[in-house]
């Protein structure tokens, strides 16, 4: 039974990795300004991706780990979950809208839950996505 879990917990991080790289950039700095010591007390947020306990429990159950809201602090740990995270209900939003779950969807569901890409209330939130993404480099600097 043993290594069905372990080639289980590997298919998945196979599939997790399909979120793009660039989009986590871009998600860290809207999040956290990618501070992986970030903490927002009033909503026990932790880390760069500022992962909630009920997120993390979700990921956790998906992954088979047990990773703790200190475990978010690590960028790499941080990651994992994010992308596990993002490609269940990414996967899920795409079987219910038959519509694909682009980068914009992905940020709504990391702000506002499973079906945070249907709610209105996760519009705020993209378009401070929107904002950011749009920066040209020397904007930032």
């Amino acid at each position: 039974m043993k290594p069905l879990i372990i080639l289980l917990t590997m298919s998945l991080y196979t599939i997790a990795s399909e979120v793009n790289h660039a989009f986590l950039c871009d998600l860290a700095m809207v999040e956290s300004g990618v501070d992986d010591a970030a903490v927002n007390e009033a909503e026990g947020a932790h880390g760069r991706y500022q992962i909630r306990q009920c997120y993390l429990d979700d990921a956790n159950q998906r992954l088979g780990t047990a990773y703790t809201l200190q475990d978010m602090h690590d960028p790499y740990k941080a990651e994992v979950v994010v992308r596990a995270y993002l490609m269940r209900y990414g996967e899920s939003y795409e079987r219910r809208t038959g519509q694909p779950a682009t980068d914009e969807v992905l940020a709504r569901i990391h702000n506002g839950g499973p079906l945070g890409a249907e709610r209105d209330c996760t519009l705020p939130y993209l378009d401070k996505y929107r904002q950011l993404r749009d920066l040209k480099p020397e904007d930032v600097m």
